[in-house]
């Protein structure tokens, strides 16, 4: 605990970036050591002065970040935790040297991670797009990211979210804050699906400065950016940008020619990403550079087994028990279900329609059920 509460120090001293943390830490070895350490020691470090801030040895700010993270419910994660994701450690100093986390941070570095991003102000069509792409990868097992703006982004965890898949919302203000202000369900619901997470402290204010340094979490976490829509100079298009200078793919959905929101993925294809109008698209070109990381059901009958078994574990005991009673070739009536589960028909219709909603059965004419094959 004495380490974090030293790196929080560090880290909110004005000033002080992420690569004089690191620079810091690979000198003193602790950042214990950092605190107790004195301006004739600080000077002998390229690159770090000027030395003023270091010399402010109060923990004050610190203390309360803790206090305010155990009352709030956010974890930190210091980038020397074991549970600090690889990828982001890959874009050198840049990298955030610790991040709040609200929910639980899925598994980013064993599973295919694609940031979803795009226009705040985006059309029907942008949202639609974002949406549908977003829920298939989800579906597939695919890990969802982007930052809970308005528009593109909040259609994509929107449809990640209908799959019932994992999400992570990266924000330009405190894990604790929720902007826009109308977002608040959809953080709520991100939070118990995934995680919100954030390089400022609690309570830190949705300022404009800070979402260009967030833009780089989105596409450090992720193997792959998606660009849905956007300006040429746009946020999303400097997301996308700084995924290429990761070495991460980039896709981008095509517009029309005539709208000014077609104009940054557009120029992004031409200088190379990748002209995509569906999720298979993206995970048939991602299937080549990250073959350990697919879990589609297009890649096998064993990956179809794998993602059937995690999507039945959702259901319900009842649920369980009628799809059970359910065959993908032959139809089921319901009376027969009823007989073979030994539910009540007002139970067992009430289940079939939520089967039917997420997607696991088709009804037939004559209350006849099959299971989905897809």
């Amino acid at each position: 605990m004495k380490e974090l509460l030293y790196h929080l120090w560090l880290r909110e001293l004005h000033g002080i970036s992420s690569a004089k943390i690191f620079r810091l830490h690979d000198y003193f070895g602790s950042f214990s050591a950092v605190y107790e350490a004195d301006f004739f020691e600080y000077a002998k470090i390229e690159g770090i002065g000027p030395f003023s801030e270091l010399g402010n040895k109060s923990l004050d700010r610190a203390e309360k970040i803790l206090e305010d993270c155990d009352r709030l419910g956010i974890d930190i994660i210091s980038y020397y935790d074991d549970r600090y994701p690889k990828r982001l450690k890959e874009i050198d100093n840049a990298a955030p040297s610790l991040l709040y986390v609200r929910g639980k941070l899925p598994p980013v570095d064993h599973m295919l991670t694609v940031g979803i991003v795009g226009a705040r102000r985006s059309s029907l069509y942008g949202n639609h797009c974002a949406t549908s792409i977003a829920e298939e990868l989800a579906r597939q097992g695919t890990i969802i990211v982007s930052g809970m703006a308005r528009g593109i982004d909040t259609a994509a965890h929107r449809g990640a979210l209908k799959a019932e898949g994992d999400t992570i919302a990266v924000l330009g203000c405190g894990a604790d804050v929720c902007y826009p202000p109308e977002n608040h369900e959809l953080k709520r619901i991100i939070e118990s699906h995934g995680a919100v997470i954030s390089e400022l402290a609690p309570g830190t204010k949705p300022l404009s400065v800070h979402f260009p340094a967030r833009n780089r979490i989105i596409s450090g976490l992720c193997v792959g950016v998606v660009m849905v829509e956007g300006k040429a100079t746009s946020g999303s298009t400097i997301t996308a940008r700084l995924a290429m200078e990761q070495g991460r793919e980039v896709f981008c959905v095509p517009g029309p020619v005539d709208k000014t929101l077609s104009v940054g993925p557009h120029q992004l294809i031409r200088d190379g990403a990748r002209l995509v109008t569906s999720a298979k698209d993206i995970i048939m070109d991602l299937s080549t550079d990250y073959p350990e990381l697919m879990v589609d059901v297009m890649l096998g009958e064993q990956a179809q087994e794998r993602i059937a078994a995690k999507n039945m574990e959702k259901l319900s005991l009842d649920e369980k028990m009628i799809v059970g009673a359910l065959k993908h070739d032959f139809p089921t009536h319901i009376d027969e279900i009823c007989y073979m589960t030994g539910i009540e028909i007002s139970v067992v219709s009430q289940c079939l329609l939520m089967l039917e909603i997420n997607g696991y059965v088709t009804s037939l004419p004559g209350k006849q059920y099959i299971l989905r094959t897809s």
